[in-house]
């Protein structure tokens, strides 16, 4: 089965949060709101569960745009800036957890790419999932 989908933002996944007064951890909101709309983007466009032991490839691919205080000289730039692309893949692969698949040990094949920042871009973060149906 193979599926894409899109969601219309870029966000790495944020660092865990400590209380110091209770020593627990929590992933802040904004993490949560993201894996939640990536979890949503995937069901929306017909996602299912993965076979328990099927091999799962995800490809994971950032656009966004050229930021406004860029000099009107400069038509693009590469993305070298945050979020870090494992923090990229690590927001995916944490939401579709239960969603796409049992556990992402399951996921084989990633591959995580930042386009090159240009004018005019639509901010937006593509992924396909593929995996064998004759698992």
């Amino acid at each position: 089965m193979s599926i894409r989908f899109e969601v219309p933002f870029v966000r790495g996944k944020g660092r865990a949060r400590f209380v110091r007064a209770t020593g627990r951890a929590y992933t802040p909101d904004k993490t949560m709101e993201a894996m939640y709309a990536v979890r949503a983007a995937y069901v929306a466009a017909g996602g299912s569960k993965a076979p328990a032991g099927a091999e799962v490839s995800v490809h994971i691919t950032a656009i966004r745009p050229l930021p406004k205080t860029a000099p009107k000289s400069v038509e693009d730039e590469p993305d070298i800036h945050k979020p870090d692309a494992d923090n990229l893949a690590k927001l995916v692969l944490d939401a579709l957890n239960g969603t796409a698949w049992d556990d992402d040990a399951q996921v084989t094949d990633l591959v995580v790419g930042k386009c090159r920042r240009m004018r005019g871009a639509v901010p937006r973060t593509i992924v396909w999932i593929d995996w064998s149906r004759d698992e």
